[in-house]
């Protein structure tokens, strides 16, 4: 006989809701999702969701663990065993049976596990769900966490010093990796829809902080071959962040750190990860410096993806590299050589989808991301009303992440801008103008659209005063 109604838990979250005692998650599904969201602003912290900030203002500790163990999909024991509690501690402290984690040292104690700055616990100080800093001397009062600087940025990228943050668990287990796992998909997630200098000091850090777990603490060879993996992929997403946040000389060194690791670990799809942005990086320099070399470079950086991913049936993987090899010739004048290279890219992904859909980051290499680079390498060859076309036609793709619609968007106001209807450009970075800043926080989307300002100047003072407002609030974030 099955259990009666009355065994059916109560969601901790919304406080309502009952959830079957078959249900192994913490919360309801709508909380669940609402935990995994952000809560439409730019994140305070990977986490960062209206069912917790409603949480911590009630001070409803059970529910706030419940949400977190939620967020991340971990078990019971697995969040235990990160937090060195055992099962049993997990499920009284859910179940508002036992009050450790009221006590204000264990509170931080478990922050400081979680990688979660301080920033993130003022709804719990407050009382409010909406609470935030008003300014820099608060944040002081209050003992947040700050930026790293760029002395502190290239110490993590370099692998040094990498211990004067938190230190590193003494002893860790596949609970930790699978926390680890758990914010890198959370990071990519979060950057699709705000892009990367609202994620980038939060990314570094926990890089770092992986760096010096893998250097420091004790585990299994097997536990040690899955962390660095996972470090390596951090390390990566990292220097996109980095990139994405316009600091290029942060990304660089980000990508060598994770280069070493990927090469260590021996994972083929970090290791082609690594190169395919390391090349597209070496073409943005190309791009703004003029220097053929750094286009020559991320043609070396395109060949050695190649070679590593030469035994991987994964026509997305390939497409990928082909499309990294098509900007580079387009940054050379290479028409010959960028048409073949687009062509090989669409042919793989005739081929059909991957074998292997464990490595999910390849997923936004589609035909529509193949039509964006054919615009992207017009622009560059000299056909800007092509590449206007072009844009248009991927900007017809719903699937797009608002990441991505803001960046091609940007793009293609500046390919209209080129043609010389200043107008219409000016009509298309207006749509993305009130995002920038707010939910919005790639600083690739407002250089994009830094051609259209300057036509803008004798035109529209108004898209002149929104664009230098965007770029004045995105300024202390990518500094």
């Amino acid at each position: 006989m099955g259990p009666s109604a009355n065994s059916d838990r109560v969601c901790p979250a919304c406080r309502y809701a009952k959830i079957s005692r078959y249900n192994s998650e913490p919360l309801c599904g709508p909380c669940l999702r609402a935990a995994r969201e952000s809560g439409g602003v730019t994140p305070t912290w990977i986490w960062d969701s209206l069912p917790l900030r409603q949480a911590l203002a009630r001070v409803d500790m059970g529910a706030v663990l419940a949400i977190l163990r939620g967020a991340s999909g971990m078990s019971q024991l697995d969040f235990g065993n990160l937090l060195g509690w055992s099962q049993s501690v997990v499920t009284k402290i859910e179940r508002r049976q036992r009050f450790t984690f009221h006590d204000v040292r264990e509170i931080l104690r478990v922050r400081d596990e979680l990688g979660m700055p301080r920033s993130a616990l003022l709804p719990l100080i407050l009382g409010r769900e909406d609470a935030s800093l008003e300014s820099d001397d608060e944040a002081g009062c209050w003992g947040v966490d700050v930026d790293l600087d760029r002395r502190e940025f290239g110490a993590v990228a370099s692998g040094l010093a990498v211990s004067a943050l938190l230190p590193p668990p003494p002893r860790v287990d596949r609970a930790h990796v699978r926390y680890l796992h758990a914010v890198l998909g959370r990071l990519r997630s979060q950057d699709r829809i705000a892009g990367g200098a609202s994620l980038l000091s939060q990314a570094t850090r926990i890089f770092a902080r992986a760096r010096a777990t893998l250097d420091e603490s004790d585990y299994t060879a097997a536990v040690g071959r899955e962390l660095l993996v996972v470090a390596a992929d951090l390390g990566l997403v990292s220097a996109w962040l980095a990139y994405d946040a316009g600091d290029q000389p942060l990304a660089r060194a980000l990508y060598g750190e994770a280069a070493l690791l990927a090469g260590s670990s021996g994972d083929t799809h970090v290791i082609v990860h690594v190169y395919v942005n390391m090349a597209q990086q070496a073409t943005h320099l190309a791009r703004v410096s003029g220097r053929r070399g750094a286009a020559r470079e991320a043609l070396r950086f395109a060949d050695r993806a190649a070679d590593a991913a030469r035994h991987t049936h994964a026509p997305t993987l390939h497409a990928l590299v082909a499309l990294r090899q098509a900007l580079a010739y387009a940054q050379l004048d290479d028409e010959v050589a960028f048409r073949g290279a687009i062509s090989h890219a669409r042919h793989e992904l005739d081929r059909g989808p991957d074998p292997d859909t464990q490595h999910s980051w390849t997923a936004f290499v589609t035909q529509s991301e193949i039509t964006g680079y054919e615009a992207m390498g017009r622009i560059q060859l000299g056909d800007p009303a092509r590449a206007a076309n072009l844009y248009r036609a991927v900007l017809s793709d719903s699937d797009r992440s608002p990441r991505d619609r803001a960046y091609y968007r940007a793009r293609l106001a500046s390919a209209t801008s080129a043609t010389g209807d200043h107008r219409t450009a000016i009509q298309e970075g207006t749509a993305i103008l009130p995002d920038l800043g707010g939910r919005l926080t790639s600083v690739r989307v407002l250089d994009e659209l830094r051609p259209v300002r300057k036509a803008a100047q004798a035109l529209d003072e108004e898209f002149c005063e929104r664009f230098d407002a965007a770029a004045r609030m995105l300024a202390p974030i990518s500094a």
